[in-house]
């Protein structure tokens, strides 16, 4: 990191800070917006939430000309990435210190989890943020609520519905790395339907030569109001993508003194990843009384993906960085050697499905505990049928299982909503490991006279094996029990200047035990080196902290700054996680004048571990710019550049950055 930049930053916050403080004695300023959370499946204002809990809606991320929903995400607390490779490429999520498969994404109230590998593969790298209407980050664990796969917390997506004037916008974009898109939507209600669609192409090349993504999305939502009381709403999503990869080279022999780590990539015509990704969903929502309403969601999610690497022979050459250096333990070569590179892929190509059935029945139920005080019961039926496949190079695996669930929650507001009271309990029928029992207790208080408010919270977690550890041919293990998690967490809200000003910290801690890896040795057939066992523990433990001020009507400034600290437990040692950042933090000002918005971002990301834990890469801080504007009544102009200052990122060792990266867009609406 340039410590240069760094003192930009750092002197831009102290001075809008000290901007923001002044102005407040002669300018009467705006209050920030009250928020929403739904994905809690109980409505509640965030401020009175007992969770740690981020919302950005579709209006920041048109604002800031987001087209990917990776950089999105950067900006939250606790969430963090690995993007390897250009737009649309591997993508690898992290939160709170664990990786895919401990947190769970939620789109339109289905959950998009496969049971395969437990994770959402790439999705968040190719989902397009045009269809999004909200996203909400619940961090922490929310089993009680959504079951498996939570330990670190949910990503609740919700995309656009109709609107009550019609809005038709039509809008193209270009950019760096031959970035080209073209979208269109039309939103709008008539008598009681209310409709959304959206459908956008891009196209885009990558870092290397032969390198590109392509991508076509879609979303249809319908609503129909059959009266005050009763309404359905249904909508369905398909993104279908592709890109083409470099080919990547890199060292295993890290304990090995005499062969130092390298990395390289060179480019190779045909090395492809494709993925279709369907999801849909009806929900039936009827309020029988003032103060009892239902809601029955029905939801289908498939995630199909075909690799295919052909052998495309020699793709290069490169220097021997060290004596004895070989590719493939046959040849070797002396330090400044040139090196022929030959393509690994061998023509065969495999094939990964995931499908996903869920029935949600929830009866919510408020009752009246005097004047001021209120109680919401929410009781929960769920079903769900997750199914699995692979075939091709990589053999054949096809499974079912169905999970029953039963789950409550209540929530109690009390002394004029000055005190709140959460607490859930579920037990799940997984069809391979049987009866699993979670639960979750939170409270909070609110000194409204001083703006403050403390809250704490205590959970369980479970994240139920994946077809790969229980049934791979050579490496499963059906005797795998669940993994299981408690999570404890405290925080504070506080908020000044007439809430124009609004700062959170929170700590967390969350333990798994019975962690499933992948163990040497154990095998019963000697051929195979191990497979999948319970044996290992993990913990998390960090910090999350974030600002919120309104300087002027005009002039807003946000932080956040989280540091996490993440191990796993080994054999008796203790290892830190790989791939996750020990400290991370965001700067964001942004300036809205009439239909002129501007906004200049700063990421910082500390050293990580690559996969192997071997090697640390090093810290960078990235500065991104965005402006967006009206040009006539409906025209819009906007842009936004990111790594304006072309810091070197490295995000997984060996895998090289766009750098400086620009796109620019304009866009009609009516």
């Amino acid at each position: 990191m340039k410590i240069s930049r760094f003192m930009y930053y750092a002197l831009l916050t102290a001075g809008v800070l000290s901007f923001g403080l002044s102005a407040s004695a002669g300018e009467d300023v705006t209050l920030l917006e009250e928020i929403v959370v739904t994905g809690t499946k109980i409505e509640k204002k965030i401020e009175n939430s007992t969770d740690s809990v981020t919302v950005i809606t579709a209006d920041e991320i048109e604002k800031n000309n987001f087209t990917d929903f990776t950089e999105i995400m950067r900006s939250v607390p606790g969430v963090e990435f690995k993007q390897a490779g250009g737009p649309g490429q591997f993508n690898y999520p992290k939160m709170r210190g664990f990786g895919q498969g401990h947190f769970l994404v939620v789109i339109d109230g289905v959950k998009v989890n496969g049971a395969r590998r437990g994770g959402v593969g790439n999705l968040l790298g190719q989902l397009d943020p045009q269809i999004i209407e909200k996203i909400e980050i619940l961090r922490g664990p929310q089993a009680v609520i959504y079951g498996s796969n939570t330990s670190a917390g949910v990503i609740v997506i919700t995309t656009k519905k109709g609107t009550k004037e019609p809005v038709v916008k039509v809008g193209g974009e270009a950019g760096s790395l031959d970035w080209r898109k073209g979208y269109a939507s039309v939103r709008g209600s008539a008598n009681k339907l209310s409709y959304s669609l959206y459908s956008g192409y891009t196209d885009s090349g990558g870092v290397h030569e032969y390198e590109y993504f392509k991508a076509f999305s879609s979303n249809l939502n319908l609503g129909y109001k059959f009266s005050d009381s009763f309404n359905i709403d249904g909508g369905f999503m398909y993104t279908g993508s592709e890109f083409n990869y470099a080919e990547l080279r890199e060292s295993y022999a890290a304990d090995s003194p005499s062969t130092p780590w390298w990395s390289f990539q060179l480019p190779d015509p045909n090395s492809l990843s494709t993925s279709d990704y369907y999801n849909g969903s009806i929900k039936v929502h009827h309020e029988i009384t003032d103060k009892v309403k239902q809601t029955l969601t029905l939801g289908y999610y498939k995630h199909k993906k075909k690799g295919l690497d052909e052998d495309d022979g020699y793709l290069g050459s490169i220097v021997a960085p060290v004596d004895n250096f070989t590719l493939d333990w046959v040849t070797y070569y002396n330090k400044g050697d040139i090196v022929p590179v030959y393509d690994k892929g061998d023509g065969k190509p495999y094939y990964y499905q995931d499908e996903n059935y869920l029935a949600d029945y929830n009866l919510i139920w408020d009752q009246e505990l005097g004047p001021e005080n209120l109680n919401t019961l929410l009781l929960g039926v769920e079903f769900q049928q997750q199914e699995g496949r692979k075939w091709g190079k990589y053999g054949e695996i096809e499974k079912t299982v169905r999970n029953y669930s039963f789950y409550v929650n209540d929530q109690i507001l009390i002394f004029n909503e000055n005190l709140i009271l959460s607490f859930g309990v579920r037990n799940d029928h997984h069809g391979e490991f049987g009866n699993y029992a979670t639960g979750k207790a939170g409270i909070s208080y609110s000194f409204r006279s001083i703006g403050t408010t403390l809250y704490t919270n205590y959970g369980t977690s479970f994240k139920a094996p994946t077809f790969f550890n229980l049934y791979d041919p050579r490496y499963g293990n059906k005797k795998l029990d669940p993994e299981e998690g408690t999570t404890y967490e405290f925080g504070v809200r506080q908020s000044f200047l007439q809430r124009r000003l609004s700062i959170e910290g929170s700590y967390w801690r969350t333990e798994l035990d019975n962690v499933i890896a992948f163990v040497y040795g154990i095998n019963p057939d000697p051929s195979i080196v191990g497979m999948y066992d319970n044996r290992d523990k993990a913990t998390s433990r960090g910090i999350e902290t974030s600002l919120s001020f309104k300087l002027t009507d005009l002039l807003t400034f946000r932080g956040n700054y989280t540091y996490t600290d993440s191990k796993s437990e080994k054999d008796g040692e203790t290892f830190r996680t790989v791939q996750i950042a020990r400290n991370k933090f965001n700067l964001d000002l942004a300036y809205d004048v009439d239909n002129l918005h501007l906004n200049i971002h700063g990421y910082y990301s500390g050293p990580r571990l690559r996969w192997k834990g071997d090697i640390e890469m090093e810290s960078y801080f990235r500065t991104d710019v965005a402006a967006r504007g009206d040009i006539t009544e409906n025209w819009t102009v906007y842009g936004r550049v990111e790594n304006l200052f072309n810091e070197n990122i490295k995000e997984g060792l060996g895998y090289e950055q766009p750098g400086v990266y620009a796109v620019t867009g304009l866009e009609w609406k009516f």
